[in-house]
């Protein structure tokens, strides 16, 4: 077998494992709003994808659940205060969204773990320009953060505790500022290679070399 041969021999070798790697996993999570969600799932940025899960009663903590295959994935949420945007903390309309996620596989979130709760480091946010659904852009704005799930909030305060099924520091947040009463809010899911594959990869390009350097030194003791 020339060298040419094995070398084509091992990139179908690796897409073997590559498409091992990209075996399905599943997506979990335990969310609420005030007013309402929809929750959507896609492979663009810029585009909603498939809606996977709404709300609309803040007090009441939701659940979604929903399989992955393989490549980048963005969780798209898509929230709504009825009435226009908050006035201030102390009263007026408040607006907020809030949740804990969990991956199964070999895919992580935006913060290189297979868990993330809400907060303004790993989301993006943009205020709706046009009514909830109108995802024109790929949101690039750092979401507003009203307190955590188990600090006093005007939440907390009205419902009597914290959300429950959604861990403690978990953020109520929203995008600031906010101008609608709507707002669009997005994180980055991506699958990772599990390492076996990374083993075979690199047992494949060290195969590759030790060949190309068989051949090198063949044709020396030719020549």
């Amino acid at each position: 077998m020339n060298i040419k041969t094995t070398a084509a021999a091992v990139v179908v070798a690796l897409s073997a494992f590559g498409a091992t790697a990209s075996q399905a996993a599943t997506l979990t999570g335990n969310l609420t709003a005030d007013n309402q969600f929809s929750v959507y799932i896609s492979s663009s940025d810029s585009t909603l994808g498939t809606q996977i899960g709404s709300g609309n009663d803040w007090q009441h903590t939701y659940s979604i659940s929903t399989n992955l295959t393989s490549g980048t994935y963005y969780l798209h949420i898509v929230g709504d205060n009825f009435g226009g945007p908050a006035t201030s903390m102390a009263g007026g309309n408040p607006d907020a969204f809030i949740g804990q996620f969990s991956l199964t596989g070999n895919f992580v979130f935006a913060n290189g773990t297979q868990s993330l709760l809400t907060n303004t480091t790993n989301w993006r946010a943009m205020d709706a320009t046009g009514g909830p659904g109108n995802w024109h852009s790929a949101p690039a704005g750092t979401p507003i953060s009203y307190g955590t799930n188990d600090t006093t909030t005007i939440w907390t305060n009205v419902s009597g505790g914290f959300r429950p099924g959604i861990a403690g520091p978990a953020q109520w947040i929203w995008s600031s500022p906010d101008q609608t009463g709507e707002t669009y809010l997005s994180t980055t899911i991506s699958a990772v290679p599990e390492p076996s594959t990374w083993a075979m990869m690199i047992l494949g390009f060290l195969g590759v070399g030790f060949l190309a350097y068989r051949k090198s030194a063949g044709n020396l003791r030719v020549a």
